[in-house]
């Protein structure tokens, strides 16, 4: 996934969750985990979600030959805003907080590992069908 294609998602799940009535249910089909491994000490459990919103309203930069900076407020249309988007995770041990792609590179091996010896849901009697169109 590229830089523009990981912005994108990650605008699609701050979007998804905050409107999102069921937050676990969002997490499960985000394919989110609630515990990750964490080398050989205990697994991290998933205690939050966190959305930062930030709003860059004047910028500011080194003046010439002056010790002040130049302060340029932003009119209202040229305001901009930013979410950050992080999940915390911890452990008796310690605490972390991961960035979407972090808990989905870690979820993924989590699952590669895990998926060894494991059938698909498919073969264990459970039809589903799928609709294309």
């Amino acid at each position: 996934m590229d830089h523009e294609q990981y912005h994108a998602a990650e605008g699609a799940f701050i979007d998804g969750f905050r409107a999102a009535s069921d937050k676990q249910g969002f997490l499960a089909l985000a394919r989110v985990p609630l515990e990750l491994p964490d080398g050989d000490g205990p697994s991290l459990k998933l205690v939050e979600v966190i959305l930062a919103d930030s709003f860059e309203v004047g910028r500011a930069s080194p003046g010439f030959a002056s010790r002040e900076l130049v302060y340029h407020p932003l009119p209202g249309k040229l305001v901009t805003s930013r979410t950050r988007l992080s999940f915390r995770y911890v452990s008796i041990a310690r605490a972390r907080e991961l960035s979407l792609a972090e808990v989905l590179e870690r979820s993924s091996v989590a699952l590669r590992m895990g998926a060894e010896g494991h059938r698909h849901h498919a073969d264990n009697g459970h039809a589903h069908g799928h609709r294309h169109g």
